[in-house]
């Protein structure tokens, strides 16, 4: 039936396609509001979606009759709905698939159990999680930088328009404070505060922060809360219940629409980039946001990155500096052991030794006499496991993952718990003793004696992660109070808040860690911080391996010396003449930015250019090179098919990690001075595509990849 006069609405599906399907309304059913829910018939399937207005287009297929009107006001505000559209636009993204992403769980569903109890309830909620206040009864004096800082931020969010500020501050210099006392500015205008962390771990402090500021009005998002949670946490924020929302990237999404300010703490962080799926940038967002709605941006860091500082310098961002820490504290004293001159073996475990390969004289005497003083110790280690590849000498062969076709590493075990000393440090835990476990897909096998290759008994195990530091410091240290603080000890969120608020309340000594450790955390009592392999990341074969390096050095250096008594820093490293280690040491980040854009400009790399990064993945290797191939042929015709636009096409070329949960990598990375020619080549690609691309080659786009492995 085709009757020209019955009502018809588009509605946004979660489904690959780039836009709404049409569906006509029974002669009984309201119109649904635009951003409303629907319940709709897709195919054999009921689906739940977004109304996205009436439309006066009558497809020449037949229509089908939209089951149910869920919602009888806007689910979703005009505001959100720009704002996902042009993320959609912006990304190259199916926008019901965005809507789909930024939505809690439960929210939009294919799934049939699901879509009953949200089709005939109003997605009532359980009890939101509990949060703490922080210990915050010392009334704080501000000093000269943060005056001059919460006056020029207080001045904009008065002004009520759109205002980006890079706060560049040194660690432990208070930008928390002028955050604290900027929203407050904003609350009492009756304006909404994004504050976004990069790590959940992150969450707990600065929760409890504003409780004890603000009280109950904060509402938190983001992945470690159950559904029902991050539910009712959305709906508390939609109804205005909520004014101060923390989270991690995900919280960019959240539905406020008198937003003020808008607070992206450590803005470097490459976490706030998503790398699967959606691959949206949330630091980029909250300036969007900002901008949408009229508000304040402050992007706080002691180490921006080099795109955020170039735009500073350009004037797109207004740009404050911070470079004494509270209470005229001294940046701590920062040593580089040169590795190169030390004549243990890394990797050594022999006995005979007088320390593991992985620790100098410097650092364990630094070590004794810190917990001596009754004072704490931090050790970084962005390694997991207790060695990180496993292999024979007889005939070289080494254990690789099957399905990844990167090295296993080692466990001897893997606790829920390791923060009570050598037992736990070497005893069994939930995965069993001697395991070889594959970082990227998760495979687990146990350990084996025999080479599978030639049948050597003398298989032998190199290198060193963060389980084999705590090992070794329980024998070194046996009185020690050790903790260990990495992906493989956290199965909860609590977990992480466990032996971070142990760690701040002095209940341990050494804190072993990777990368969790190094982000904003506040330890009064930490006075040393040792870098096991400083220069780990310096050989990613990646544009930005200095700049991340710099910025890893730099921050966790930065959690020495924060409370009363100074800090010292111990960098190990076979590389101590790079600029990037030598500029962490001195805490000169101008000196570091002035060096790496030199080099950046001369290989026309970001902030002198634009990415976007194709990428390819499937298991059949022949059909994989010809898709690539033939993509790219068309690629480079396009381009002088356009007048005057010019663009770099590499590749395409195997990723650096080829294989991954069995599938094949490729990637094919454009470059231009300018986005908008990107986006023209992007676009027209996109478009010829079809019939180009075989079932079993999944193709995603990655606009301003941060990530290029």
């Amino acid at each position: 039936m085709r009757d020209k006069n019955r009502r018809l609405i588009d509605v946004v599906l979660p489904l690959p396609i780039e836009r709404g399907l049409t569906y006509a309304l029974s002669p009984a059913a309201a119109t649904p509001p635009r951003g409303g829910r629907v319940l709709v018939q897709v195919g054999p399937r009921n689906m739940i979606g977004i109304a996205w207005g009436s439309t006066h287009l009558h497809p020449s297929c037949e229509i089908k009759e939209v089951i149910k009107v869920i919602d009888e006001t806007p689910f979703i505000s005009e505001t959100l709905l720009k704002f996902f559209t042009w993320m959609s636009s912006y990304y190259f993204y199916p926008i019901g698939k965005v809507i789909e992403e930024a939505l809690p769980p439960g929210f939009l569903s294919s799934r049939s159990k699901r879509i009953a109890k949200i089709a005939g309830s109003r997605s009532g909620c359980s009890r939101s999680p509990e949060f703490s206040a922080w210990k915050d009864d010392v009334e704080i004096e501000l000093n000269g930088e943060q005056v001059a800082a919460l006056e020029y931020i207080e001045a904009v969010i008065s002004r009520r328009s759109y205002s980006p500020v890079l706060l560049h501050g040194v660690t432990g210099s208070g930008k928390t404070e002028v955050y604290l006392r900027a929203a407050q500015r904003c609350l009492a205008q009756g304006r909404g505060v994004l504050f976004m962390v990069p790590e959940i771990a992150m969450t707990t402090q600065t929760v409890g922060r504003f409780v004890s500021r603000f009280g109950g009005d904060v509402a938190v998002l983001h992945s470690g809360l159950t559904e029902w949670e991050r539910r009712d946490q959305w709906l508390r924020i939609k109804g205005g219940k909520g004014r101060i929302v923390i989270g991690t990237r995900s919280a960019i999404f959240a539905p406020m629409d008198n937003l003020g300010l808008a607070v992206v703490d450590e803005e470097h962080d490459t976490s706030y980039k998503q790398e699967d799926r959606f691959r949206y940038n949330a630091r980029d967002l909250a300036v969007l946001r900002a901008s949408m709605s009229g508000a304040v941006v402050i992007l706080g860091s002691a180490t921006p990155s080099i795109a955020s500082y170039n735009k500073a310098l350009a004037g797109r961002y207004h740009l404050i500096t911070m470079k004494k820490r509270v209470k005229d504290r001294p940046m701590p004293e920062v040593a580089i052991i040169d590795r190169r001159k030390k004549t243990v073996k890394a990797g050594s475990d022999r006995p005979d030794k007088k320390n593991p390969g992985w620790l100098t004289d410097e650092l364990k005497e630094a070590i004794g006499e810190t917990i001596g003083r009754g004072e704490q110790v931090l050790l970084f280690l962005n390694r997991r496991g207790f060695a990180t590849f496993v292999f024979c000498p007889d005939c070289g062969y080494v254990f690789k993952c099957p399905r990844c076709d990167v090295s296993l590493t080692w466990h001897r075990a893997v606790a829920a718990s390791d923060k009570t000393g050598p037992a736990a440090a070497c005893g069994r835990g939930s995965m069993p003793d001697g395991s070889l476990v594959c970082h990227y897909c998760g495979s687990l096998s146990p350990a084996m004696p025999l080479c599978p290759n030639c049948g050597g008994h003398a298989v032998k195990a190199s290198g060193y992660g963060t389980e084999r530091l705590i090992s070794d410091l329980a024998g070194l240290f046996p009185g020690a109070r050790l903790a260990r603080l990495d992906r493989d000890m956290i199965r909860r969120r609590k977990d992480a808040e466990g032996v971070l608020m142990d760690f701040q309340e002095g209940r341990i000594d050494v804190l072993v860690g990777t990368q969790m450790v190094t982000k904003g955390h506040d330890f009064p009592r930490l006075t040393l911080v040792g870098m096991i392999w400083a220069d780990l990341s310096l050989n990613f074969p990646d544009y930005q391996a200095a700049e991340h390096t710099f910025q890893l050095i730099a921050q966790v250096a930065g959690r020495a010396g924060r409370g009363a008594r100074p800090g010292r820093v111990l960098i190990q490293t076979l590389m101590p003449d790079h600029y990037a280690l030598e500029c962490a040491a001195s805490h000169d980040y101008q000196r570091f930015y002035e060096k790496e854009v030199i080099l950046r400009k001369k290989m026309c790399y970001p902030p002198f250019s634009r990415l976007i990064n194709f990428r390819f993945s499937g298991k059949n290797k022949e059909i994989m090179e010809k898709t690539v191939s033939s993509l790219a042929d068309v690629a480079r015709k396009i381009i002088p098919a356009h007048l005057g636009l010019k663009a770099d096409i590499f590749g395409p070329s195997p990723a650096p990690r080829a294989k991954i949960k069995d599938k094949l990598r490729w990637q094919m990375l454009l470059r231009s001075e300018r986005m908008s020619d990107l986006r023209v080549l992007c676009a027209e690609l996109l478009l010829k595509s079809d019939g180009l691309v075989p079932r079993g080659v999944t193709v995603e786009v990655d606009v301003d990849p941060v990530n290029l492995l």
